[in-house]
């Protein structure tokens, strides 16, 4: 299906037959404001899900902690919550969790809107790409859905309503907690690899901030020269999360002249990358720390320094706390800052696993995934 199609009969019998309809948004870089007329028809007909990467491209209120939720669901409500008909526009989605649980129990039907009809099988299960603008199709279909209002979306509004809400010791994820929930009004949150995607999605970003992410083959390459090239042409604040993997390997983006005093860093230091830990499906080996997380001693105080940035360095709760002040306040900095923050990686790991494992309302065992 295209602009030009005219018949939407054949689409809308298909689709008014599941009950079970869900839409995932990938990563988008644009805001889109649905008029209200829309927005109403079409917010309860779907469970919504997306990442903050896909920014305000939804109508009406996302279902964003869903990596939480797919944890804490048992075996019978997983099935409960397995879409019939699921939907997708927009780029990249990083949870793994989410890709694992729609490939372990396929939709009867996946469509994929695109306005170039690319086709992007992500979940394994594509049956049919329309290729038009994703707003447009929306629009096209609100009025077409039957009047009747399915209880699926509540189903998982409900449950992950009721997920609690993070509250974490020192840790590369307070660290991303305390500047989210501090973030100006107005400013730009550049989330550079996945651990920060990861960890931002534990926490509620304000509507009025834009999310930028530069999404490589695994969100390593080029992600600060993107942020500091794209905060060199913006007149807000530009807030950047990056670990210590994604900086020192594009660390020469800092030799960029360009940029200005509206550029601020938060870079997680926790010895290498660690993440590769806490991701489900990977089982770590001996040799794992030297050629995957690769394990380093290094800071970046003398470079920051050099190139002119306020260096703040954060150790603890209290020093994350005073550091937070500075580092998000919206009156003009003279220079920009960059905030190392040192956290223990194995810590780390266990913090995260802690929290899934109080979500699912069990002890902190390890316990196995759903097959």
């Amino acid at each position: 299906m295209n602009i030009y199609d005219r018949d939407y009969n054949d689409l809308i019998q298909r689709l008014n037959q599941y009950q079970k309809r869900m839409i995932i948004v990938g990563q988008m870089n644009l805001i889109y404001l649905f008029e209200k007329k829309y927005s109403k028809l079409l917010y309860k007909h779907f469970a919504w899900l997306t990442e903050h990467i896909g920014n305000q491209t939804i109508p009406g209120i996302p279902v964003k902690n869903f990596d939480v939720a797919l944890y804490a669901m048992d075996g019978e409500m997983q099935e409960k919550m397995v879409p019939e008909l699921l939907i997708t526009y927009g780029g990249h989605v990083v949870s793994k969790r989410l890709k694992k649980f729609l490939r372990n129990n396929p939709p009867k039907e996946h469509w994929h809107v695109s306005p170039d009809g690319e086709i992007v099988d992500l979940y394994g299960s594509l049956t049919t790409v329309i290729e038009m603008d994703p707003f447009e199709f929306l629009e096209k279909i609100a009025f077409l859905l039957e009047n009747k209002t399915p209880q699926y979306p509540l189903l998982w509004e409900n449950f992950c309503k009721a997920l609690p809400q993070p509250e974490l010791p020192y840790s590369e994820m307070s660290a991303i907690g305390a500047l989210i929930k501090a973030l100006p009004e107005q400013c730009a949150l550049h989330l550079a690899n996945s651990s920060t995607v990861r960890y931002a999605q534990l926490f509620t970003v304000p509507a009025t901030v834009e999310v930028c992410c530069n999404r490589g083959t695994s969100g390593i390459e080029g992600s600060l020269s993107t942020a500091v090239g794209y905060a060199a042409a913006s007149d807000k604040l530009n807030f950047v999360v990056i670990g210590d993997l994604s900086f020192f390997y594009d660390m020469n983006a800092l030799w960029n002249g360009n940029f200005g005093a509206n550029l601020r860093i938060l870079l997680l230091n926790n010895g290498g990358g660690e993440i590769f830990h806490t991701l489900p499906g990977l089982e770590m080996s001996g040799t794992s720390h030297k050629f995957i997380t690769s394990v380093h001693k290094t800071s970046a105080k003398g470079w920051a320094e050099d190139r002119g940035f306020l260096y703040q360095k954060v150790e603890d709760e209290v020093q994350l706390e005073e550091a937070m002040q500075l580092f998000t306040q919206p009156e003009p900095m003279t220079q920009p800052i960059l905030v190392e923050v040192f956290t223990n990686k194995n810590k780390d790991a266990r913090i995260l696993k802690d929290f899934y494992h109080q979500a699912a309302g069990r002890e902190s065992a390890p316990r196995k995934e759903n097959k």
